[in-house]
């Protein structure tokens, strides 16, 4: 008798220390390997902590007639952006089960189709071979939907590049056909992005091309949505990233960058929403050192100025912060510098350009 009142009382102190300390047995946890180098370990309660979708999700496969789930968990997305990584940095991913069973998430699928960490299905909790998370790729073969999920492999990473060019989006529009458009009964101008690319002569090998709207608001595009879209130059909440094949969700309003590659785009209008501005003589406008800093322009000793015609000077980087860019009667962009001589203030605004 006192040894199983011994044993009782032995089995209630354990599971009051496991409840004390926060530990719960069956939460279980999953690694991300080779994040920047890092492994980092991930509980469930701590997964439960980000945002949590309930979606329907529907499997591809042929031939299933229960292939409906309503699914509870967390995008990968937003486990990434935890850990200040954005899944457009991500070229290739590997999943790996309790069992070793591991498959491979390719380009297209990662950059595509939302990855649901999922830890209840059917307003159930995972079973045991299933536990503690099963991947769910809507609309993609349950082949990629793995069970029992113990370690998402970072297989490859999109190299990050230095911004080393700043491009006025003001000026580069005045060089290109301008299209008319009706964007929900306003009548507007806008330009085609694959326009864009082919004069700029911009890299068409890019996986990701990231915004930045005034509002502080953030998102990356593959390249190929990227392409095919358009650019509303004129109107409300210009400039204004969208398609008509976009549902409205994915257009991006009062664009103030787009980072493509080694070059930043920078819309000057919404930069004087955001900037605070400085006066340079009798000119007011954005401060070059607002500009640089926003664009995350490399730092360098000199930059080039260079107007649409390829007309150009360089500045030291000392005279740059003396510098500001404006916009004249006629809406021409201009860059003016307070202690530097007329040949310095550059008309038709084209590009910055650090360097080495």
């Amino acid at each position: 008798m006192k040894k199983l009142f011994y044993s009782l009382f032995l089995l209630l102190f354990i599971t009051t220390m496991i409840l004390n300390t926060g530990v719960i047995a069956d939460e279980g946890e999953f690694m991300i390997s080779d994040l920047k180098g890092k492994n980092i370990t991930i509980n469930l309660k701590e997964l439960k902590g980000l945002p949590v979708i309930e979606e329907t999700a529907i499997s591809a496969d042929e031939g299933d007639d229960k292939n409906e789930y309503e699914v509870k968990g967390v995008l990968l997305s937003d486990l990434l952006a935890s850990q200040g990584v954005s899944k457009q940095d991500l070229k290739k991913i590997r999943l790996v089960a309790g069992d070793g069973y591991e498959i491979d998430i390719p380009e297209p699928i990662l950059q595509q189709r939302k990855l649901i960490l999922a830890f209840e299905i059917n307003g159930e909790p995972l079973d045991e071979r299933t536990k503690p998370i099963r991947v769910v790729i809507p609309n993609e073969m349950s082949m990629y939907w793995l069970k029992n999920l113990s370690e998402i492999k970072i297989a490859d990473m999109v190299e990050t590049v230095d911004i080393k060019s700043l491009v006025f989006l003001e000026t580069l529009v005045s060089e290109l056909q301008k299209v008319d458009y009706t964007y929900y009964e306003s009548a507007d101008k806008v330009v085609k992005i694959s326009e864009i690319i082919e004069y700029m002569e911009l890299d068409t090998d890019l996986r990701a091309v990231s915004f930045k709207a005034a509002d502080g608001f953030e998102k990356n595009e593959t390249l190929d949505v990227f392409a095919e879209a358009y650019i509303k130059i004129t109107g409300k909440n210009a400039p204004l990233f969208f398609s008509p094949d976009f549902p409205k969700g994915m257009h991006i309003k009062d664009m103030l960058f787009i980072n493509y590659g080694s070059t930043s785009i920078c819309s000057l209008e919404q930069s004087k929403n955001v900037f605070d501005l400085k006066t340079a003589g009798d000119n007011e406008g954005v401060p070059m050192s607002e500009l640089i800093e926003g664009a995350k322009l490399v730092q360098a000793d000199r930059y080039e100025v260079i107007a649409v015609d390829g007309y150009s000077v360089k500045v030291s980087a000392e005279d740059m912060k003396s510098g500001i860019v404006y916009t004249d009667e006629k809406d021409t962009v201009r860059i003016a510098f307070a202690d530097l001589e007329k040949q310095y203030s550059v008309k038709y605004l084209y590009e910055i350009k650090a360097l080495d």
